[in-house]
């Protein structure tokens, strides 16, 4: 399924009791064991929650990872439309860096990484990648309806060239990622995409 389709029917609403439970023990056993490894029964053992509680609410693990992730991705919070092309990428850049210069925010993005993996794993990642880049893809169509955008920009290739070094440089640092990293990265990827 292409990128920039929304993910797939999730949960009906969830408790918030439950999901405040159950969320912080998602993100914790995906930092631990990443996708692949990630297992309910582990979950549930390991922090002491009903397993069936789980499966009645989520169904099952892809469910249960996508929904953390689309919960993850709330922490970025509404990117603002500032009126501008430049002023929506740093925005955004600033907002992805914040969460990932998180424990848990680095943590779950480490998780996602791709390694061996079945191929429900890879669906589950995409899924993700789809919700992420639905975020972008409201900046890119506002700076297409504005003209800001050259010709022959594709909403994939924008998305990547922002999001890849932040995610680079997180993945294999622990360093926090500035304020003047996000705007170094910003003023390329203006330069890459924007109208002359």
């Amino acid at each position: 399924m292409p990128p920039d389709q929304p993910p797939d029917e999730l949960p009906d609403a969830v408790p918030a009791e439950i999901r405040a439970q159950v969320m912080p023990a998602v993100l914790d056993e995906l930092a631990r064991w990443g996708v692949e490894r990630f297992s309910i029964e582990a979950l549930a053992e390991r922090h002491r929650i009903e397993a069936e509680m789980i499966y009645r609410h989520w169904g099952d693990r892809q469910r249960l990872i996508v929904d953390a992730a689309l919960a993850d991705l709330e922490t970025w919070g509404d990117v603002p439309d500032t009126g501008s092309l430049h002023g929506d990428l740093e925005a955004l850049a600033i907002s992805v860096a914040k969460r990932v210069n998180t424990e848990v925010g680095r943590a779950f993005l480490r998780a996602l990484v791709m390694g061996p993996r079945g191929r429900h794993d890879e669906e589950t990642r995409m899924m993700f990648w789809r919700a992420r880049f639905a975020v972008v893809r409201r900046i890119i169509d506002r700076a297409r309806r504005r003209g800001e955008l050259r010709d022959g920009i594709t909403t994939v290739a924008a998305t990547q060239i922002l999001l890849a070094p932040i995610n680079i440089r997180a993945l294999y640092s622990d360093a926090p990622i500035e304020k003047e990293y996000c705007a170094a990265i910003v003023d390329m990827v203006y330069h890459a995409i924007a109208r002359d």
